[in-house]
């Protein structure tokens, strides 16, 4: 019998004396899944939400000693679903704190941004759609005005944002989720077809993974495969480059003689320079 007392005086139920609730029983498999889940929110130090998630974190943890027998310690032993991401080299807690509230009050705002590419620092006004993070680092997914056009802006080089008082609608056909698939890892916007010849070597574990959900394989008689997907070209070029001699870029023939450019440019830093 639960020691709950209905007081008519004080116009409410007391405990006689002190009570726990009983906590309900997990698996082992449902007590690995939270300890994976304490691990993904790593990805959220940096943001407004880091103090109460490593509150939280806290708390889970001292489950897992009475519950599964495992202290956390022990377990990360055993145990790595966790891998660990790039950090920034400055804050983004403030601005995670301003975009996040400007999606959620579906206001524009106004962003000084500085170009990883050019380096320089340009004001766009921004209707910010959705936040994501990739390798550690901060996406804002969000239309620009300027352009015109979807575009992402990393938060770490946005250097002042002023939300404005104009509100947006979200386009209804916006998904998150289908707008990121799209890119090959990271980069977006215009995506062609590529063909990469591997090599028996290397389609051993090429064949090994879905790299994209575009992806199309076809063997080769000797051993190596043809590995067909749909990208962005200057991401697809760097990706297969990593892979040195044991990929070949088929087509388009564009991007094929970007690498051949590439080569040659390799070719006269490294031997030229040493005549």
């Amino acid at each position: 019998m639960h020691p709950l007392l209905f007081l008519a005086r004080e116009g409410g139920y007391f405990f006689t004396s002190s009570w726990n609730f009983p906590f309900p029983e997990f698996s082992e498999g449902e007590l690995l899944s939270l300890f994976i889940l304490v691990n993904v929110l790593k990805q959220f130090e940096n943001t407004p939400l880091e103090e109460s998630l490593q509150v939280l974190r806290k708390k889970l943890e001292k489950i897992f000693p009475s519950l599964l027998g495992i202290i956390p310690d022990n377990l990360r032993m055993m145990l790595s679903p966790f891998v660990s991401v790039l950090e920034p080299r400055v804050s983004i807690s403030e601005n995670f704190r301003k975009v996040f509230g400007a999606i959620r009050n579906y206001r524009k705002i106004r962003i000084t941004y500085r170009s990883l590419s050019s380096g320089e620092r340009r004001v766009r006004d921004v209707e910010p759609y959705h936040l994501y993070n990739f390798e550690g680092v901060w996406y804002l997914c969000g239309f620009c005005l300027e352009r015109q056009a979807l575009r992402d802006f990393a938060l770490d080089r946005m250097e002042d944002i002023v939300i404005l008082p104009e509100r947006f609608v979200m386009p209804p056909d916006f998904d998150p989720h289908v707008y990121l698939s799209r890119a090959f890892r990271m980069f977006r916007g215009e995506v062609c077809r590529v063909v990469v010849r591997f090599d028996p070597y290397q389609a051993q574990w090429i064949r090994e993974r879905i790299w994209h959900p575009t992806q199309k394989i076809t063997e080769l008689e000797d051993g190596g495969l043809l590995f067909e997907v749909e990208g962005n070209q200057e991401e697809i070029k760097r990706w297969v480059m990593g892979y040195g001699t044991h990929a070949e870029i088929i087509e388009p023939p564009s991007l094929r003689e970007e690498v051949k450019e590439e080569i040659k440019k390799l070719y006269i830093q490294y031997f030229e320079s040493d005549r």
